[in-house]
């Protein structure tokens, strides 16, 4: 994947020559604050931050409106 341009203040794109790793996740909890849901999770990026090594999730969906509500929060 192309490294992305702008990201949030201190986080960094890992990458060589413009390119960084991506890649999916699909998770599914039976138990949570609100309920039972599927998430899908497009991962933009891998990035650091203070040293620390993670991967940028650049789009997110959910199965329920009330897990949608707490991720736009």
């Amino acid at each position: 994947m192309r490294a992305p341009q702008k990201l949030p203040g201190g986080v960094k794109a890992v990458g060589l020559f413009g390119w960084t790793l991506g890649g999916v996740v699909a998770l599914e909890y039976d138990e949570s604050p609100v309920g039972p849901y599927r998430e899908y999770v497009t991962m933009g990026a891998l990035v650091s931050k203070r040293g620390a090594i993670g991967q940028w999730g650049s789009r997110l969906f959910v199965s329920t409106l009330p897990a949608e509500r707490v991720c736009r929060r």
